[in-house]
């Protein structure tokens, strides 16, 4: 049990996947994942692994995310990925920008594999929408030009590009929203 949301260990994480859908067929393709104590980012303590989907990656998401089939030829399976990740990820509470696409994926493996497992999310676009009620739209990009966060546009779209201004921005929406934080989700297979 954690002790108060100022010491917290959250894990920010993204996925990039073969496409949208999955339960149609699409796998994941990278996993990214770092770790955050209160407001403080750990670069230094960082999970990343691209994914052999064991299926060629459509051009659409290559187009996306610039992940290619002979990048991940030679990785391993997410047989193999899944568990390093759930191991780094400890107790820590999970924080992901959309979190119902990343964690679709996940719940797909964990159903899959008649694993059990319970874990509480931030989402950074609730956290948005809470912070700025009348504002349309709250993708990454958008959320990052309020809160005037720079960034390479050439990191997008790649998992730990995206872990690191996801981060960036729960931190700065956490500290916006104080007290009025809206509360994390809870996820259970």
């Amino acid at each position: 049990m954690q002790l108060s949301l100022e010491l917290d260990e959250f894990v920010v994480f993204d996925l990039e996947t073969t496409g949208l859908s999955p339960w149609g067929g699409d796998e994941i393709i990278e996993i990214g994942a770092i770790k955050v104590f209160g407001a403080e980012i750990d670069e230094k303590n960082a999970f990343h692994s691209l994914v052999n989907p064991k299926r060629m990656i459509p051009s659409a998401a290559t187009n996306v995310n610039g992940i290619t089939n002979d990048m991940v030829a030679g990785a391993p399976a997410i047989d193999e990925v899944l568990p390093r990740f759930w191991e780094f990820v400890g107790q820590s509470w999970l924080v992901a920008q959309n979190a119902k696409f990343d964690l679709g994926f996940l719940m797909k493996y964990l159903v899959q594999r008649k694993m059990k497992k319970q874990f509480e999310v931030y989402d950074t676009v609730i956290l948005s929408r809470r912070a700025f009620p009348t504002e349309q739209g709250h993708n990454l990009d958008k959320i990052a030009g309020r809160l005037g966060l720079r960034y390479e546009q050439n990191d997008r779209h790649r998992s730990m590009g995206d872990v690191k201004l996801t981060a960036q921005a729960f931190i700065h929406l956490k500290e916006m929203l104080g007290p009025s934080i809206p509360p994390r989700e809870k996820w259970a297979v």
